[in-house]
């Protein structure tokens, strides 16, 4: 009676949560207009507590897949950036909708970038479930602010409102702008400044074709960059401040794709302008060389050049899929090591790209929540490849991210424990009840694999996130296929912590389990198998099934991966195995 009691009451919390249903695009807390965010305070009414994230970023390991892939570089940073996060993730509640933007690979990347803005609402401040998931994975969460350009409504006005001084000369948005991330609990900004400072306007904010007003361009220029030394200097330890590749120092905007004596003063001059600067995207590779050259001439790494790769279908620089040589170029020829840092921009292709002739829609998961097999598998492409198994190389097509930057992991301490939900799902289950219809909550998002997904021996068997069969949250991990001649081997985690004497793994899954193992690799790289059909279940819910393995015999090692193994078989022996929960206590 009072399991029932609990779930009701569970069930009801949940319910409640999830009637808001409400992306709040262009307001606050999420999106302050340039008035706004000058008087923003931690009690004015464009404020939010709700918004505040408290959650720590987790500190990472690198996660090198295979002694193959063992000197991939773990010194380039991956920056994502999808286009719009104002229009599919200014939530804070639970939503009552299951198909809503999702991400699962934080293990590689470095920088969620709060990508969005208007003309009017300048300052877009990111959503704490996503801070709270990002920071969990050991990413951080740049905010934007968008100054746009003058056709679309962008005007020097604005700008030289940004660039207000106090008596005493400090810059008054730059202390907003650190005052508002640390409140909210997120890690940076991006000045993405696309005003042509030097444009005439009307009355009507309409474009007086054919003048300038040169004089005042450079003057707010010299002071947009001022503005950036300031707001760098000022950003606390860990905080971190970029520039967008876009306006010169006579504020004309004027695109370099490259590291240039253009415009290296917004990276670099005396000072920092700023930690990293975004790249626009018609670039090659011997741009990318000078960048770098350049960028170790300041005093700096080339690391701190995002090289910005456009992955929406529509546009020609780098569109997904399509066009590979990019990522090739920004590594080095011989050693494979990196040239720059990446900066991923509208990859949200996989969830709102209707599809072009010359490109099919990849998913339309965003209309439809029968496709999300799809919008998932497009997301695990590009970052393993047209195969979609990180274990293998595609010497042909699109090679995946994962392929040249290593993946990391938060794995580091025990106790630790996944369900495997990914925020979202067609339900959401609690204590073995059903909760709640269509939600998505990113929030509740568990630690994910670390490799999504590399599957080493067997061609024929896949792993996917099963949105069907649910033992805890929204969703499980799915293996399907059939047996071969040879063992399949799944690495899921890359981990780093000690176990102890007394430590237990615990296993809850669906289906046949008579050729499946654990296995755990010690920082030795001796893989220990632990059999699940010698182990009698010890608890049992719905066809779901807890098997209780017992460590103590790796006591006092050192932990480096966790996966799962089947056994050798013939065709014949079909597999249809979920894995609802991984657990080391």
């Amino acid at each position: 009676m009072l399991k029932t009691l609990c779930s009701i009451l569970l069930c009801s919390t949940f319910f409640c949560h999830a009637q808001s249903n409400d992306i709040r695009a262009n307001q606050g807390p999420f999106a302050l207009t340039l008035e706004q965010a000058l008087n923003w305070t931690a009690r004015s009414e464009f404020s939010s507590t709700q918004n505040i994230s408290t959650e720590p970023l987790a500190r990472r390991h690198a996660a090198q897949l295979d002694s193959s892939r063992a000197n991939l570089d773990t010194r380039v940073k991956v920056l994502y950036a999808p286009d719009g996060m104002n229009n599919f993730a200014n939530y804070l509640d639970t939503q009552a909708t299951f198909n809503l933007y999702n991400f699962t690979h934080w293990s590689q990347i470095d920088v969620l970038n709060w990508f969005a803005g208007t003309a009017d609402h300048v300052v877009q401040i990111p959503a704490r479930p996503w801070v709270d998931t990002a920071h969990r994975n050991g990413v951080k969460v740049i905010g934007s602010i968008f100054l746009a350009i003058a056709k679309y409504g962008g005007s020097a006005d604005t700008a030289e409102a940004l660039l207000k001084q106090d008596a005493q000369g400090r810059f008054i948005m730059a202390h907003r702008l650190v005052d508002i991330a640390q409140y909210y609990g997120f890690d940076g900004w991006l000045m993405n400044q696309e005003t042509n400072l030097t444009a005439i306007k009307d009355a009507e904010n309409e474009l007086v074709e054919g003048q300038k007003d040169a004089r005042r361009g450079a003057k707010l220029g010299q002071k947009m960059l001022a503005f950036m030394q300031y707001l760098t200097a000022i950003a606390p330890q860990g905080m971190e401040i970029h520039w967008y590749d876009s306006m010169l120092e006579n504020g004309e905007v004027r695109w370099q794709n490259q590291l240039n004596e253009k415009n290296q003063a917004f990276l670099h001059q005396g000072v920092s302008s700023a930690d990293a600067m975004f790249m626009n995207y018609w670039w090659n590779k011997p741009m990318v060389e000078r960048s770098v050259s350049l960028a170790q001439e300041l005093g700096r790494s080339g690391y701190d050049l995002y090289f910005g790769a456009d992955l929406w279908p529509s546009r020609n620089a780098q569109r997904a899929f399509s066009k590979t040589q990019w990522l090739e170029d920004l590594f080095d020829s011989d050693t494979k090591q990196g040239l720059t840092s990446i900066a991923l921009f509208a990859p949200n292709f996989n969830f709102n790209f209707s599809g072009e002739p010359h490109t099919p829609v990849f998913s339309k998961f965003k209309d439809d929540p029968q496709d999300s097999l799809r919008f998932y598998q497009t997301e695990q492409r590009l970052f393993v490849g047209d195969d979609l198994n990180l274990a293998n190389n595609d010497l042909d097509g699109w090679p995946g991210i994962g392929r040249y930057v290593p993946a990391k992991t938060t794995v580091n301490a025990l106790p630790f424990e996944t369900h495997f939900n990914t925020g979202q799902g067609k339900k959401l289950v609690e204590n073995g009840q059903q909760v709640l219809s269509g939600w998505t909550d990113m929030s509740k998002q568990d630690l994910l694999p670390t490799w999504q997904f590399a599957v080493y021996g067997n061609p024929s068997m896949t792993v996917a996130y099963d949105f069907e069969e649910v033992f805890s949250g929204g969703s499980s991990l799915v293996f399907t296929g059939s047996l071969s001649a040879q063992e399949t081997r799944i690495p899921l985690y890359q981990t780093h912590f000690l176990l102890g004497k007394n430590n237990t793994a615990t296993l809850t899954l669906k289906g046949d389990v008579n050729a499946l193992s654990l296995y755990v690799e010690t920082a030795d790289a001796k893989r220990h198998m632990f059999a699940l059909n010698a182990i009698t279940p010890s608890d049992s819910q719905q066809d779901w099934r807890t098997y209780e393995v017992s460590l103590s015999a790796l006591a006092k090692q050192r932990i480096a991966q966790l996966g799962m193994l089947f056994n050798e078989g013939t065709a014949e022996e079909n597999v249809n195995v979920y894995l609802g929960q991984l657990a080391i206590h």
